[in-house]
């Protein structure tokens, strides 16, 4: 449900917003250590602040409080049968733009993932909204205009990247607020995703109902 601390969705305020998977405090750490390691062979980059880190599952870009309940109903059907599962963070890598480029973590993949993609960019066109044009690349971003003093290869492999499980557990809606010159995301809403057991007890019913 909405957050009670959301007064400011009231109003006309037009609000920049993503759906995202939040990570725990013990993956923050992890992704911290992986960025500070990855620094050291980069001659400067705007680095992601370590709150800031989440994987992104679908950019809605500017929406109005209107929109809010549209995009928590499509939430909230996209979570509705799918259970909780666990990632695995296995790597660093860059998207070059010149010397310089966004360096990120990747996970293995996944197909509860990919499922969970899908079924929310379905509910998503179904209340009015477009879909990723670019599907789902699934990554955390550690930082922008990254220039590594030899080369984006060089950092790969001077850092020693230890895999580290994500347990999925909930998807929210996110909003990008600039707090002076810091940027910063906050959760409008979170939806937990169901334990294997409840999702069993559905389905059972589910195929109760149609007997």
């Amino acid at each position: 449900m909405l957050k009670e601390f959301c007064p400011f969705l009231k109003g006309e305020k037009r609000l920049r917003t993503f759906i995202a998977i939040e990570l725990e405090e013990e993956v923050k750490d992890h992704l911290e250590g992986v960025q500070g390691r990855a620094a050291q062979l980069c001659r400067k980059g705007n680095y992601t602040p370590k709150e800031n880190f989440h994987l992104t599952l679908h950019f809605l870009g500017e929406v109005t409080p209107e929109d809010i309940p549209y995009i928590q109903q499509a939430i909230m059907e996209t979570t509705k049968y799918q259970q909780m599962f666990f990632l695995t963070l296995d790597k660093i890598g860059f998207f070059p733009r010149g010397k310089e480029g966004i360096l990120w973590a990747g996970v293995e993949k996944n197909q509860d993932l990919f499922r969970l993609f899908q079924s929310l960019e379905r509910n998503l066109g179904k209340q009015g909204f477009a879909r990723e044009k670019t599907g789902l690349s699934p990554h955390i971003t550690l930082g922008r205009e990254v220039e590594p003093y030899r080369g984006f290869a060089d950092v790969q492999r001077g850092v020693d990247f230890e895999k580290k499980k994500i347990h999925v557990t909930a998807i929210s809606l996110m909003e990008s607020v600039r707090m002076g010159r810091r940027l910063m995301y906050r959760p409008l809403l979170q939806q937990p995703l169901r334990k294997a057991r409840e999702n069993k007890l559905v389905q059972k019913r589910n195929k109760n109902g149609r007997k």
